[in-house]
């Protein structure tokens, strides 16, 4: 999928001609622009033809790199300032068209050119970001076209969307909820990283109560993977660990956030656990890529919680001789527990006789190939 998104960011930086006229609709924008001001009647009508003329060529051209031209003309025709009034009027008046085009195309039949348009008015749908369009995301997040369902996230849950969800003045706290359950029940079957990948962003950016069972929840997919041995993307884990970690740093002492920290440990530990078996069934670049997500974690969280310099970076940049040592003495044992969960004050769970759980869970042996 990575590639299909690439080849599509490629084609919009290369196509260098333009098919719709933008002369009045650039007026228009300049001028509300410089000035502040709102959009007239008259302002509305040529920004409306706009639009009109735009997705019927759109819709209407055969090449992808004309296609992409016209996209990235109607994201253009926004302007730079995406709270200004022409920007919010500028999409408001887009979103009546791009339902129509949506729905002209969900009638075509299947086909690579119908898979092309539908993947197109996604992107365009995400980048014009703005959280007046997310209803065309969430109806789409469980899309089974990849490229589609991950600009879907993007349109919801964008960076771009965030700070204007979250912001005082002009966030909108239902639509914000919307947001996070929607996501919620999302990460229950999404695998794909990238796509997890902005959904952690966003979850980090939002202080609810949803976004941090977000959080867990992927945690927990993580988790799952890692005693499954099914783990791909393992840079991933430093997102969603630096996330979960900031959190923890943030947040005072609470159910909560005893919570998080147990998922980050048992998450950290399992990267630790996997780095460390022998004889590893890992490549090099496997083992480098787990290296760099302790170096990442230890560096921006783990230094931090302990409020000194932990041994861990160390350890890795001598080879890894003494490892296991630290690494009980940081996550615990059956001895007891270590100074993460001191720190946290968090436990592991429960012993089936009901005392405190104090080691972390313990990776299953590599599946014999």
């Amino acid at each position: 999928m990575k590639q299909t998104i690439v080849f599509f960011l490629v084609c919009a930086i290369t196509a260098v001609y333009a098919v719709v006229p933008t002369d009045r609709i650039a007026d228009v924008r300049q001028r509300l622009v410089s000035s502040g001001g709102q959009m007239s009647d008259s302002d509305r009508a040529v920004v409306n033809d706009f639009w009109r003329i735009a997705l019927d060529a759109m819709l209407l051209a055969e090449e992808s790199e004309q296609i992409v031209a016209i996209r990235r003309q109607i994201q253009q025709e926004k302007g730079s300032e995406p709270l200004s009034l022409n920007a919010a009027g500028y999409v408001q008046i887009g979103r009546q068209h791009l339902q129509q085009a949506f729905e002209t195309v969900g009638q075509w039949e299947a086909s690579d050119r119908k898979t092309l348009m539908r993947r197109n008015l996604m992107i365009l749908t995400a980048q014009l970001h703005s959280p007046l369009l997310a209803e065309f995301g969430l109806e789409r997040l469980d899309d089974p076209d990849d490229v589609v369902r991950y600009w879907a996230v993007k349109c919801v849950a964008g960076s771009g969307v965030a700070v204007q969800l979250i912001d005082p003045s002009i966030g909108d706290e239902v639509l914000m909820e919307r947001i996070l359950e929607a996501l919620r029940e999302r990460v229950s079957d999404e695998s794909d990283t990238q796509i997890l990948r902005t959904i952690v962003t966003f979850a980090s950016m939002v202080n609810h109560e949803t976004a941090r069972d977000i959080l867990m929840a992927v945690a927990q997919r993580r988790i799952d993977a890692y005693k499954g041995w099914n783990v791909n993307d393992e840079q991933f884990d430093a997102v969603l660990l630096r996330s979960m970690g900031q959190l923890i740093l943030d947040q005072r002492e609470s159910a909560a956030r005893a919570a998080m920290a147990r998922h980050f440990a048992e998450l950290l530990s399992l990267v630790f656990q996997r780095y460390m078996v022998e004889p590893s069934p890992l490549t090099d670049d496997q083992r480098n890529a787990l290296a760099n997500v302790i170096a990442e974690v230890d560096s921006q969280v783990l230094t931090r919680v302990m409020e000194q310099q932990t041994p861990f970076i160390r350890i890795l940049q001598r080879g890894g001789s003494g490892l296991d040592r630290e690494f009980e003495a940081y996550f615990g044992s059956d001895m007891g527990p270590g100074y993460l969960a001191t720190r946290l004050k968090f436990n592991y769970g429960q012993t089936e006789a009901g005392r405190p759980r104090h080691a972390p869970p313990q990776l299953p042996p590599p599946p014999v190939r």
